[in-house]
Formats: structure tokens, C-alpha cells, sequence
């Protein structure tokens, strides 16, 4: 309109003046449009696929974070029942479009869709069909758009349930807008995948869309911090059975997501999907016309009867003790405590059966796997329940979630969200202990903290089954002294005695087995410490106990300036720096177990040297009182003493917390760099 407006009035002379004018007018304002996106303005959704924006292609960072290496544009879900020959079926419609904005986010070209499809089992399966996937560029100032050739698409086998398809799209690199699209299959009708929001990296716009038939009832369950738009409203389908056109109610959901942020794995979640911005559906009934209602929803006593009745489960529980000859021969006169018989059990069990790295719910044949010699935790806690009722000692299976693979909820009783187990044992009849297949450098109470689940069932007949919490198991310390003295050249010369129990024993044992040889192991924590190891003895290392005994003799070279020195007087740092860098933190702190460590330190100063410097004294803690640290520092003419106490009792900290964590974290590490300086008088 406006080049209209000027040919008009400008007339024929001027016409080629004003259109320049209004033509460099324009220009300026589209580069103008283009360096604000170029400088990371948020752009706007689009949901239309096959035809990126300009906008889209010279987009170079991503306002709400400039540190994405890419940004999901666009992700598009839709969930559709159909009904075919005699079954329902659902539909599962996903798009997703990708902005790469630095080489390093190329990598999410490479995608890869799980689907069921049972090894022998081919009644009920999962289909992946119509995938296309194109990536768009500009180069010389035109889109290039590249699309994937299907020789680059593989299915391949993950287990004996699941199958995969995996592909690359090609050409992309930094700038490209990559998109890709499938369709999946489903005989599953009665269960809905979950959905989840959030990616690894920050996503622009999501939206999941589901019509679920009146037939199907099902509960829905939100979580996460993000806040997600939500529809929930009645609408009509009409389904072909039988040649005839079937009308029916339904329930339209939706659910949609503006600027998610990315949500960044680290060493302080176990299972970050627990705090995935999520939908999930859990299928409470259905009824078909004509039928009555049947009920799908379960409790955790049903799930108990079901695991019991299991040939697989229940029916290995049943089983006579395989090795009966071998624990007739135990010397259970000189066993004074029932952890005694415990440990002399487990001894003998893994001495015939060692654990192959495997974590299972279900066993295998006991015979298979006596001859084997291997076999799953699964497999070997079958065997030792057996050998513990043998021995009178009553043992009970204790399934669970393992800690990365997501809590297992209470509310929402479910036989799949199980995975594994450990053996619960009457130590008493008031107490219980726990022990495990896989344990083989810990103890009875000290399991690996990826099975220090705060929910485990107890599985027991007659309705004696119950909820247990694993999460506070064992006492786990390192209790520390040195004595040392101090060279005029500034050399610390001494000797460290360490006990370390717990998990501090079971982490000590893994080291020393996992190295190559003793001088692997010596030279290693020469390396960590910054010491010379002048002589290193253990007690209790190969042995099934709950501490290792260590006395470590050393020199470490101090900095010598002049006529100073200086010493860090812990000499064996507990921690170096803080782990809690990040500014903010929008998830929870999981610790993987409590903890506690005492160091003493008595150092002697050379003679003809001073005390100029030295660390105060302080002690440190969160307001609940729930992490402290204590660093108490003394005197007594050249002799020079540390007192430092940590302790940790507890497990979970919410995201708000972490402010106040961080804070304690960095004035520890920094206590622990103190140095001590020397004069020379």
C-alpha cells in the first residue's frame, strides 16, 4: 500500500527516487528484525511443518537461555483410538521441530523411538510407520531442504519386550532447523504412554492432544514445576465396527507449554523424570456396551497375591535350599549371633555364585545358575532366601524401584514400576536386615545406594506384607587421625590411621579391586592426596565385615617462601572445592546417604619457627540443623591440633533450600584450603 500511495502522488520523475526510498525502508527494517533475532529475541511458535520461517533459520541463541545448544521450536503430540477388525487400537501422532544454534547440539539429529514388540510374542505389538525427517538451511541466501533417505533409518532389538528405530538426518549443522515426524501403532489400547514436557534442553512451545472414547476411564495425573495450559472437555467420535457406524461420547484433553526450560541431568538426582513437567494416565476401568465394568485399578495387596502366585516369582520362593550339603558343613557351633549365620550364608553363596551386573525382579532356574557360576541379584537372593529358611532364619523378598528408575508411588499401586529386589531378614524378631545378590564389597546393611530405595515392599504370605525405607541403612563413616611433623623445608611427615565404615569400607574395597594392582591403587592415592606413600597396610579388606582398618605412612611437600611456610593444617582435605556452582537450581539436592567424618589432626612445627597465621575456628550449619561442619583449632606450644567434624542427616533438600546449601558448601570448602603460615624467628 504504501509503494501505491507514492507512485501516485510522486508521479513518473520521482517514482524511481521514492521507490528506492521506501525499498531501502524496508530492507533496513527487516535487517533490523533479523539482528534482534540474531541477538536472541524470543520468536514466536509456529506450528506449521515443512515450512520453516526466516525467522526460524537466522535464529542464533535462545533468549531465555543463551547457553542452549539447541531449542525444540515445536513438539506436537496427538493420541487417537481407532478401531480395527476386532480390537481397538491407539494412534500416537508425534512432530517435533529443532533448532541447532551450536555444533554441539548437532547430536539431536541422531534420534532414536522405542516401541513394544515382544521376541516371540507377536499378538500384541507396537508399529512405527510414516516417519519423515528433513533439515532446512541457508546458504547463498536461499532455504536448502535436505530430506532424510530411508537407507539411513535401522531397527534394532533392545531386550526381548523392545525394539528401536534409530536414524540421523543429514546436513545439519549450526543454523539448521531440523524437523521430523512419525506415527506409532499401538495394540496397547488400555494403556496411554506418559507424556513429558520438558527436554534436556529448553523447549518453545509443546502441546499434547488426547480424545479418549467413553469406553475408556481414566485418571490423570500432573507433576512437575512447570505450569501447563489445560482443556479437559466433552466431544463426539464415531467409530466403523462391523461395516456400521458407531457414535460415542468422549473426553478431549489437551495440554499445552510456552517456554520450558531445559531440565539438565547431574550427580544429585537420581531419576530426573521424577521432576519432569509430565501428564500420565492410568487406566481406572472400562466398559464396553453390553458388559459390565470392569476395573483395572489395583491395589498394592493384589500386586502381593499376583507376585506370590508367579511361577517365575512366588513359585521360586517355594523352593528347597540347592545348597544344603554345602551349609550342613558350616561351622554353626562358633557362630554366637544370627549375623553370624547371615554372613557365613552369603559367604558360602557367593563363593559359588557371583553377580554378573545385572539387576532383576524375576529368577531363573537355580541349577542353571549354580552351574554357570553367574547370575543376576535376582537369581542369587532366590537362592539365598532358600538358604536362609533352611538355617531357620525367616527372609523375605523386598521389591522395589531402584533409585534411577523412578520412586514407586504409593497412590498408584503398579506391577510395572517394579524392577528388582533384595532380601528383607529377621535379624530379630522386632528387626530386620538387608543384603543383596550384587553386594560384593559391602556388608549385611551397607547395599549399593542405587538400591537405597525410601520405598521397598516386603513381600510376605497372609497378608503380612509391608512398607519399608532403605534410604537411612548402615552407619556410614570415615574416621580419620594424623600425626605429622613439620621439616624446616616445609616437608609434613607422619602417618594416617583411617576407619572407614559403611559405604566408606564398601568404596575403599571397590577401589583397591577395580585397580590394576596394589601399585595402581598406591599410585593413586599418591595422586589424589599429593603425597608420597611411604608404606600402606589394611585390615579387614577381604573380609565380609562393615569397616576397613587403614594406616597410611606419608611426606607431602609444603610451600616454602623466605623465611615462611606455608601448610594447609588438615593435610587430608575432606572436601576441595564446592560441588554447588550452578547460580540457581530449579530441582531438589538428593544425597545418596547419610554420612559423617571426624578428622584429627596433630601437627608439630619445626623448631626456631612461629606460629604467624592460623585458621579460626567455626562452626557451620543449615538452619534445621540437618548439615554441619565444625573446625575447631588449637595450640599447645609447637604442637598445632584440628578438630573437624562433618556430618550429613539428610537425604532430600527442595530446590528452595538450595540457596542456603550452597552457601554452606562454599565457606566449608573454603575452611578446608585455610593454610597455616610459619614464620621463621
Amino acid at each position: 500500500m504504501l509503494l501505491i500511495k507514492n507512485i501516485y502522488i510522486c508521479g513518473h520523475e520521482s517514482f524511481n527516487i521514492c521507490y528506492m526510498k521506501n525499498t531501502l525502508l524496508l530492507l533496513l527494517f527487516c535487517f533490523c528484525s533479523l539482528q534482534v533475532l540474531a541477538d536472541g529475541q524470543t520468536i514466536s511458535p509456529n506450528l506449521k511443518f515443512g515450512k520453516p520461517t526466516m525467522e526460524e533459520l537466522t535464529m542464533e541463541t535462545y533468549s531465555p537461555d543463551s547457553s542452549a545448544t539447541a531449542v525444540i521450536l515445536c513438539d506436537l503430540t496427538d493420541v487417537n483410538y481407532i478401531f480395527r477388525v476386532d480390537r481397538f487400537k491407539i494412534i500416537y501422532s508425534h512432530k517435533v521441530k529443532i533448532k541447532i544454534l551450536k555444533p554441539e547440539g548437532t547430536s539431536y539429529a541422531n534420534v532414536t523411538i522405542p516401541y513394544y514388540e515382544h521376541k516371540t510374542d507377536r499378538s500384541v505389538k507396537e508399529l512405527v510407520t510414516g516417519l519423515e525427517a528433513t533439515a532446512y538451511n541457508v546458504e547463498g541466501g536461499k532455504i536448502v531442504r535436505t530430506k532424510m533417505k530411508r537407507d539411513v533409518v535401522f531397527r534394532e532389538r533392545i531386550n526381548d519386550y523392545y525394539m528401536q528405530v534409530k536414524f540421523s538426518i543429514p546436513q545439519v549443522k549450526a543454523g539448521t532447523v531440523l524437523e521430523y515426524e512419525y506415527m506409532l501403532e499401538s495394540d496397547i489400547y488400555s494403556s496411554i504412554h506418559n507424556w513429558q514436557a520438558q527436554s534436556e534442553i529448553p523447549t518453545l512451545y509443546t502441546e499434547y492432544d488426547i480424545v479418549v472414547p467413553e469406553y475408556f476411564r481414566f485418571n490423570i495425573d500432573m507433576r512437575g514445576s512447570e505450569t501447563l495450559k489445560r482443556l479437559d472437555e466433552p466431544t463426539n467420535l464415531t467409530f466403523s465396527i462391523g461395516g456400521d457406524l458407531v457414535p460415542c461420547s468422549a473426553r478431549h484433553l489437551n495440554f499445552k507449554g510456552n517456554q520450558l526450560p531445559a531440565l539438565k541431568d547431574d550427580s544429585y538426582v537420581w531419576y530426573l523424570d521424577d521432576y519432569n513437567t509430565q501428564v500420565n494416565l492410568e487406566l481406572q476401568g472400562v466398559q464396553f456396551p453390553g458388559a459390565l465394568y470392569k476395573t483395572f485399578t489395583q491395589t498394592w495387596g493384589q500386586i502381593d497375591k499376583l507376585l506370590l502366585e508367579d511361577t517365575e516369582f512366588g513359585g521360586r520362593l517355594k523352593m528347597n535350599n540347592p545348597l544344603k550339603e554345602e551349609m550342613a558343613a558350616l561351622p554353626w557351633d562358633k557362630m554366637n549371633s544370627t549375623m553370624d549365620k547371615i554372613a557365613a550364608i552369603y559367604i558360602l553363596l557367593k563363593n559359588k555364585v557371583k553377580w554378573n551386573g545385572n539387576y532383576a525382579l524375576y529368577g531363573n532356574s537355580s541349577r542353571q545358575i549354580l552351574k554357570e557360576g553367574t547370575g543376576s541379584n535376582a537369581d542369587i537372593n532366590f537362592i539365598l532366601i532358600s538358604m536362609l529358611k533352611d538355617a531357620g532364619i525367616p527372609a523375605y523378598p523386598a521389591v522395589m524401584s531402584r533409585r534411577n528408575l523412578g520412586m514407586l508411588p504409593y497412590a498408584h499401586p503398579s506391577l510395572q514400576k517394579l524392577n528388582t529386589f533384595i532380601v528383607a531378614i529377621a535379624n530379630t524378631d522386632s528387626t530386620m536386615v538387608y543384603l543383596d545378590g550384587s553386594v560384593g564389597d559391602g556388608y549385611i546393611n551397607i547395599i549399593p545406594p542405587v538400591l537405597m530405595a525410601d520405598r521397598a515392599r516386603i513381600i510376605a504370605p497372609n497378608g503380612q506384607s509391608q512398607w519399608v525405607g532403605l534410604a537411612n541403612l548402615g552407619r556410614n563413616q570415615l574416621r580419620s587421625s594424623v600425626r605429622a611433623s613439620i621439616s624446616p623445608e616445609g616437608v609434613v611427615t607422619g602417618t594416617r590411621e583411617t576407619v572407614y565404615m559403611g559405604q566408606y569400607a564398601s568404596n575403599l574395597r571397590n577401589k583397591y579391586r577395580t585397580a590394576k594392582d596394589s601399585t595402581e591403587f598406591v599410585n593413586k592415592l599418591a595422586s589424589d592426596e599429593n603425597i608420597q606413600v611411604k608404606a600402606i597396610s589394611m585390615k579387614g579388606r577381604q573380609l565380609f565385615s562393615p569397616e576397613v582398618r587403614e594406616t597410611v605412612e606419608f611426606e607431602k611437600q609444603s610451600t616454602v617462601n623466605d623465611e615462611f611456610i606455608y601448610v594447609n593444617p588438615l593435610v587430608f582435605l575432606h572436601v576441595s572445592e564446592s560441588t554447588f556452582k550452578q547460580a540457581e537450581r530449579k530441582l531438589p539436592v538428593e544425597f545418596p546417604y547419610l554420612d559423617q567424618v571426624t578428622l584429627s589432626v596433630n601437627l608439630t612445627i619445626p623448631e626456631g619457627y612461629t606460629v604467624d597465621e592460623i585458621p579460626e575456628s567455626i562452626k557451620i550449619g543449615t538452619n534445621n540443623g540437618k548439615v554441619s561442619c565444625r573446625y575447631v583449632v588449637s595450640q599447645q606450644n609447637n604442637l598445632v591440633s584440628i578438630r573437624y567434624t562433618f556430618q550429613l542427616n539428610q537425604l532430600l533438600f527442595l530446590h528452595t533450600d538450595y540457596p542456603e546449601l550452597q552457601k554452606f558448601w562454599e565457606v566449608m570448602a573454603n575452611k578446608n584450603n585455610e593454610m597455616m603460615v610459619l614464620k621463621k624467628q
